[in-house]
């Protein structure tokens, strides 16, 4: 099967021949309690991704699957906050555990909560997630899940946060979503990741800063490297290398 979302809320798969397309999940439904927010352009489901070991019995991914959502539910506390004084809504990683990965619908309990991020505007709210298909079973890059995180919204970085190592906001992050290891407890912290021993003032989560809204991202099957599809200001957009570490130059320049 394949599988495609649509912003306002529901999850759909699709054969392969494109003739059924089935709702295999609505995030709206009341029993989820996902509040999902998709009343601006920007808002609404992010993204989405399937664990590899999704459909292998027996493993700790079986079963799992991670969306990443805006949310009108801001009473819950934030785990990353912008120093802006406003929360227009939340955007939401949640994992959910579908009984048998084979069902035409979801078949499984309500979603975990495995990061939540306090939005000061409606745009830039988020981005991609997704796992490195390329990664082998058994390698340190396997099952590990990278998150896009806009720089909050509004224009110019009013709060300067992608080039502060010590903020989640625009950057790209990379997270082990079946660990415990991190501040929330929900989350482990791959012992690679560039930032683990510079200090504390570098969260742990960041696999590359200076970002201003990574839309989606990819990596090159020939050459397993990873690229990104950056959204400009006004007129530059940009698709870049991403190396661990990497700093991305927003909101220093754009581009080149």
């Amino acid at each position: 099967r394949l599988f495609v979302s649509v912003m306002t809320g529901a999850l759909y798969s699709l054969s392969y021949d494109g003739k059924a397309v089935t709702e295999y999940l609505d995030l709206t439904a009341p029993a989820w309690n996902v509040a999902v927010q998709a009343s601006g352009a920007e808002q609404g489901i992010q993204s989405f991704a399937f664990h590899p070991q999704f459909n292998q019995r027996g493993t700790p991914g079986y079963g799992k699957f991670y969306t990443y959502t805006d949310s009108s539910n801001t009473t819950p506390k934030p785990d990353f906050v912008t120093p802006g004084p406003k929360r227009t809504q939340d955007t939401d990683l949640l994992e959910w555990p579908a009984k048998n990965p084979a069902a035409a619908t979801y078949d499984g309990a309500a979603p975990r909560e495995v990061l939540r991020v306090a939005q000061p505007f409606g745009n830039h709210n988020g981005g991609q997630i997704g796992f490195n298909p390329l990664a082998a079973p058994r390698s340190a890059e396997f099952g590990l899940l990278y998150v896009g995180l806009g720089d909050g919204g509004s224009g110019g970085d009013p709060f300067n946060v992608s080039q502060n190592l010590s903020q989640a906001f625009g950057k790209i992050l990379r997270i082990d979503p079946l660990g415990k290891n991190s501040a929330n407890g929900q989350y482990g912290i791959p012992a690679g990741n560039p930032f683990v021993k510079k200090g504390p003032d570098a969260l742990v989560e960041i696999y590359a800063s200076g970002v201003r809204n990574p839309q989606r991202f990819s990596w090159d099957a020939k050459t397993g490297r990873l690229f990104v599809a950056d959204i400009g200001q006004n007129a530059v957009e940009e698709i870049s290398p991403v190396t661990a570490g990497a700093n991305l130059g927003w909101n220093t320049w754009e581009a080149s």
